[in-house]
């Protein structure tokens, strides 16, 4: 699959942020007309431009510039939680979190053991990636299974890697936006959440009861 070419890639970080073309330009420091011209190809950024894109963006500069497939790079914890909280902004795939660290004593055991798990279930078809992703999640574990077993080699690793990468580059993904809402409206939604989240409860608590799956969530 040949590269994609840098204007591609900042016409996809900027709709993943939900910016308009003069918004990613203020929010990146530059001139409006320079960007149309880097994300139509007809310009090239200075390696300074590049740069502050990639440290802005919180994206790979060796993926701006062709060098490497992977968008992010980690070099500290920080990246990994910034990666984590872009995942449960987006729109079309959901991710239920589940933090276990109410231990009974506040001890630790073989049974009772504090954790942090994210699951996706493929079959809610309310978001448009989650089967998507599950698929996708099941090759790479394949593939990491098959390295760290020894069936395979570093170099086959990436090559199945970098397939995956693109193979996969064509699902584009759109970032959530929160509405900056004063005391009163935010009061107003906090209510409709609860009530909302009331009657979910009331729902799954009556397919609990009955012993049957809940419609739209089909995990078995």
């Amino acid at each position: 699959m040949p590269e994609t070419e840098l204007g591609t890639k900042l016409q996809q970080i900027r709709k993943g942020m939900n910016f308009s073309q003069k918004e990613f330009a203020d929010y990146l420091g530059i001139p409006r007309p320079s960007l149309s011209g880097y994300e139509n190809n007809r310009n090239s950024p200075t390696a300074d431009v590049l740069i502050n894109i990639a440290q802005k963006c919180n994206v790979s500069l060796d993926w701006l510039c062709g060098l490497s497939k992977s968008t992010y790079t980690f070099t500290t914890i920080s990246d990994v939680v910034s990666f984590l909280y872009r995942l449960f902004e987006i729109n079309e795939i959901e991710v239920e979190l589940e933090v276990h660290d109410q231990l009974p004593q506040d001890i630790e055991t073989e049974t009772e053991r504090w954790y942090t798990r994210f699951t996706i279930y493929g079959n809610n078809c309310n978001y448009e990636y989650n089967a998507t992703l599950c698929s996708m999640i099941a090759l790479m574990k394949n593939n990491i299974l098959d390295l760290e077993s020894y069936c395979i080699s570093k170099e086959t690793y990436e090559v199945v890697k970098a397939q995956l990468l693109d193979m996969y580059n064509e699902y584009p993904v759109t970032q959530k936006e929160y509405p900056n809402l004063n005391y009163l409206d935010r009061l107003d939604k906090r209510r409709e959440f609860l009530e909302l989240l009331k009657n979910k409860n009331a729902e799954e608590d009556f397919y609990r009861y009955i012993k049957k799956p809940r419609p739209g969530n089909n995990n078995s």
